[in-house]
């Protein structure tokens, strides 16, 4: 089966994302690791697993907001890329959090983050919080966070979590399949998990997110948690987590068809230029890599392995 994109990127751009993956990794292990070893050093102890995760997420959210800022006609100074690299630390303690530690630590990660919001702090309990804490911390000392644009992406972001925490759990992966109904809900949760995501990313880096902008670069988002579900389908299963994307008949055949599909508004609906090119170059390889990762596991069993190694 053919997984190339309708239309296929610039050599140019592919050649660009290449180039820029090691040295922004090597960017966001600078200012990262500072921050672990001094509030959460045990990260650093033994294989490095989840720093290294961390590492490469940054490193993905870095690559992202550099299209983002190019689509919207602004260059990706220094300020902006420690949004992306803050961002994608954020990200990651943030997944983890509502993923890692069973259903108590999950609820009471939302409970916090909700006062957080509200009242702009929580009570620290670890190092992993403390971490959590004074990364969001930086990153909101970027940027105006009362902001309605800001404000208004970062709550719906919330929300989002919110159901994708309530759906997860709605049915044993193992037991027959979901109907229609309840299919199309986890669908448009996770096209709002990362397409509000994304919007969070934009609304940091530039002063204003314009509609025409909005839509493309919400899209984007959508069309990579469907990736990354789809990579992590065994994952969530062993953790009885229902997610779209382990739910559907023929996996990999849908997220071809959402891909391709993706794809084709990006190029309808961006402004063509480099930052649209850099934006495709990477959604694609981000998705040849991920279905590779589930042929890998599911012949296997193959660990998770991070997507630039």
């Amino acid at each position: 089966m053919s997984t190339s994109a309708p239309s296929d990127p610039t050599g140019s751009a592919r050649k660009r994302a290449d180039e820029l993956i090691p040295l922004y990794r090597k960017k966001v292990s600078r200012t990262l690791e500072p921050l672990v070893r001094e509030y959460h050093a045990s990260m650093l102890d033994g294989t490095q697993d989840e720093y290294r995760k961390m590492i490469e997420l940054s490193t993905k959210m870095s690559l992202v907001a550099h299209a983002c800022t190019e689509i919207a006609g602004y260059r990706y100074d220094r300020r902006r890329q420690t949004i992306g690299i803050l961002f994608g630390a954020c990200c990651f303690l943030a997944d983890s959090f509502i993923d890692d530690f069973g259903e108590q630590a999950t609820q009471q990660y939302l409970a916090r983050l909700e006062r957080l919001l509200t009242e702009g702090w929580f009570e620290i309990k670890t190092d992993r919080e403390r971490l959590f804490y004074v990364v969001v911390a930086r990153l909101f000392a970027m940027r105006d966070v009362l902001h309605p644009t800001v404000r208004q992406a970062i709550l719906q972001l919330f929300m989002a979590q919110q159901q994708d925490v309530e759906l997860r759990h709605m049915r044993d992966p193992s037991q027959h399949r979901l109907r229609r109904g309840e299919l199309e809900l986890l669908k448009q949760c996770a096209r709002n998990r990362s397409g509000h995501a994304i919007l969070v990313l934009s609304a940091f880096l530039l002063p204003e997110l314009r509609a025409t902008y909005l839509t493309g670069i919400f899209t984007a988002g959508a069309l990579i948690m469907y990736i990354d579900d789809h990579g992590d389908c065994y994952s969530d299963r062993e953790h009885n987590r229902v997610t779209f994307m382990n739910q559907v008949k023929r996996p990999e055949r849908t997220l071809k068809t959402i891909f391709l599909a993706h794809v084709r508004r990006l190029s309808s609906g961006l402004p063509a230029g480099r930052g649209r090119d850099l934006l495709i170059a990477f959604l694609t390889r981000y998705y040849l890599t991920r279905v590779e990762k589930h042929r890998q596991q599911k012949v296997r069993r193959a660990p998770a392995w991070a997507v630039y190694e």
